[in-house]
């Protein structure tokens, strides 16, 4: 039995092969600790009878059960686990909580009956220590880079440093069932294709009002050096099996000589993705990029009104984003673009710019996807958190109210007199490009073998009213909103 048991909940979309990753998050908790404490991983995404393997762990009474959550319905997965620890050891067994959320609102966090002791930032030192601690009953209070509750007080300790990633061990995949979380997840093209996820650096340095990565990271970026990075990155792949790799990196082309450097010792020996801002592929030489084997990229367009891409400091022009989808027209490169939507102070043609944007940069690149057009959502950590406080939006108080939010909410108060049209963009930009969802669902069902001319039929309806601005509320999208109210937590 484990004396540190780690519990990754479900997010509300869970979809082996398609939507369900490795969790990194709680690999990297453990990276230190499973060398002197026997560990175990429950991923409830995976585990149908995650109750039950949580209660058997529980019963040789471990020193702590550490669960980790975004701003999401992962929060009330989250939960359930912690009330199951709880219910079958009281006292006796703590339960920690870590990731984005807590190490925003720690002390809200920690203030909850059923959490314990909150890991604030990276996890890999402060769980660490803080097991240790734990173990030989001493002080917490010396434990650096955690919150917790003391006399009915909350008491933080003083941050954590940064951890180095050039000397962190190899992440310990071994503590999970890794033939589960292997599959193309909707980024590279084939059914069978076999690929992981895998993180070679932490951060940014850009100042986005509405992303949370300049609190945590304090801007700074930090990297694995490129060859370590090849050198990890071969060694998963030879040890899995793998034919692509998902570059999970916040913004992969911080330093672009280091990418170029990364594709050149790749070589071409695998096809990998990246996540990068549309200016940063516009200055790199796609070209080495592409002979190294990137296939495709994952950029955040955001909004094709300049007013509000100053608003949110994204740092980048129209004019950049149609230049460098030109760019990746002319190579193999298949770019997935993200858009925002429901901005405080956002107008109607505001909004109708990012509509006519989506859809020149799908007539520009035959290649082009759209992964979706996503409302504002303002987390906490975030700069538009308060300019949206500002705008009336009244933030939860509590984990059980946070666990409403994801990245299909509707609840901010500014969009409440448009909700059809919100509702009605968010559906049909899902099909617009006539190529994500269809590969989606042919991965979603193993290959089996789907009718596609309905898809192909929707896609081009929905482009040619998206070009006529038409987003009236019929029958489909109707039992859209049933099906995701049906089907998802959120």
């Amino acid at each position: 039995m484990a004396d540190v048991v780690l519990v990754y909940p479900k997010t509300g979309f869970d979809i082996p092969k398609v939507s369900v990753d490795l969790p990194l998050s709680l690999l990297a908790a453990s990276n230190l600790v499973w060398q002197e404490y026997n560990t175990k991983i429950i991923d409830q995404r995976l585990d149908p009878h995650w109750q039950e393997s949580l209660r058997q762990e529980l019963r040789a009474q471990p020193l702590c059960v550490g669960v980790t959550a975004m701003t999401s319905p992962q929060i009330h997965f989250a939960l359930e686990a912690a009330r199951i620890v709880k219910e079958e050891s009281g006292d006796s067994t703590k339960l920690v909580w870590g990731g984005v959320h807590a190490t925003l609102l720690p002390a809200q966090t920690v203030q909850h009956p059923l959490v314990d002791v909150v890991v604030v930032g990276e996890g890999e030192l402060s769980f660490r220590n803080l097991v240790r601690a734990l173990d030989k009953k001493q002080n917490l209070a010396e434990v650096r880079g955690i919150a917790f509750k003391h006399d009915g007080r909350v008491i933080k300790t003083a941050p954590e440093d940064f951890v180095d990633l050039e000397r962190l061990p190899e992440l310990p995949y071994h503590l999970v069932d890794i033939e589960k979380y292997i599959g193309s997840q909707g980024r590279f093209l084939g059914e069978t294709t076999r690929s992981l996820i895998f993180i070679s650096s932490r951060g940014c340095p850009w100042q986005c009002t509405y992303c949370c990565n300049p609190r945590l990271s304090r801007r700074l970026w930090r990297c694995i050096s490129a060859e370590k990075t090849f050198e990890q990155v071969v060694n998963l792949v030879d040890r899995f099996n793998l034919d692509a790799v998902a570059f999970h990196d916040e913004e992969f082309l911080v330093n672009r000589a280091r990418a170029e450097k990364i594709a050149a010792l790749i070589g071409g020996k695998f096809r990998w993705w990246i996540q990068s801002r549309m200016d940063g592929l516009k200055a790199v030489d796609l070209t080495k990029m592409e002979k190294g084997g990137l296939c495709a990229v994952q950029p955040g367009i955001e909004s094709g009104s300049e007013r509000i891409l100053k608003l949110i400091k994204k740092g980048e022009m129209v004019v950049d984003i149609v230049e460098a989808n030109r760019r990746l027209a002319q190579t193999n490169i298949e770019p997935l673009y993200n858009f925002m939507m429901g901005f405080p102070t956002e107008t109607y043609e505001e909004l109708m710019q990012s509509v006519d944007l989506a859809i020149q940069l799908l007539n520009d690149n035959v290649k082009a996807q759209i992964s979706g057009f996503y409302v504002l959502v303002p987390y906490p950590g975030t700069e538009i958190f308060d300019f949206a406080v500002e705008h009336g939006f009244n933030p939860p108080d509590s984990l059980e109210k946070w666990a409403v939010f994801h990245r299909q909410h509707l609840a901010t108060p500014w969009i409440q007199d448009r909700l059809d049209l919100f509702e009605t963009i968010m559906f049909t930009s899902k099909f617009i490009d006539g190529i994500r969802l269809e590969r989606r669902l042919k991965q979603a069902l193993g290959g089996i073998p789907i009718p596609l001319l309905p898809l192909r039929y929707l896609a081009n309806f929905y482009k040619w009213k998206w070009r006529k601005h038409s987003f009236d509320r019929g029958l489909d999208i109707k039992l859209m909103h049933w099906a995701r109210k049906r089907f998802f937590h959120w």
